[in-house]
């Protein structure tokens, strides 16, 4: 558990750091560290899923708070996203492999559901290019990011025999 919230504290804090030197407009490196986090750690709460949507709750209020002044938005995409996360995790076992995949699958998932969201506000235009866009500008970075943060937490974990599911 401790892992997990260091894991997140970090994450948090790189993507804040990351976000001021890279463009916005960047066509490769959109930081989305705090959804790789939400695949990264959830392994590390054993069957308690409750903790876990509450992390991914604060997260995305921190998130809000921080990042986008929308206050309860990214709450509920974080929320969405975590189980949308715990139900893959059923699917496919940790290895770097499947956390690259589940990365790409988690930022898809949150990508279209905040542009959903955004379009049915009349906040942005629909268009498929925007949301295609939306998405892969945000998969290179994080997906390095991920296999990274894997490898460490998996080293980690195995070094201090910390449990986690795989």
């Amino acid at each position: 558990m401790q892992l997990a919230i260091i894991v997140t504290i970090v994450s948090f804090f790189l993507e804040s750091l990351v976000s001021n030197f890279v463009s916005i407009n960047s066509d490769l490196f959109l930081p989305l560290f705090t959804i790789v986090a939400l695949v990264i750690i959830y392994p590390y709460f054993k069957k308690d899923r409750s903790n876990y949507y509450k992390v991914a709750a604060i997260l995305g209020l921190f998130y809000d708070i921080v990042f986008t002044d929308t206050l309860i938005l990214n709450l509920f995409l974080f929320l969405m996203t975590a189980y949308f996360i715990a139900k893959m995790n059923y699917m496919l076992s940790n290895n770097y492999f499947n956390v690259a995949l589940m990365t790409v699958l988690a930022i898809a998932f949150y990508r279209s559901i905040s542009f959903f969201v955004l379009v049915i506000i009349g906040y942005l235009p629909f268009s498929w290019f925007a949301l295609g866009r939306g998405i892969t500008t945000s998969l290179l970075l994080n997906v390095i990011y991920a296999v990274i943060l894997y490898g460490i937490t998996d080293y980690f974990s195995h070094k201090y025999h910390i449990t986690k599911i795989d």
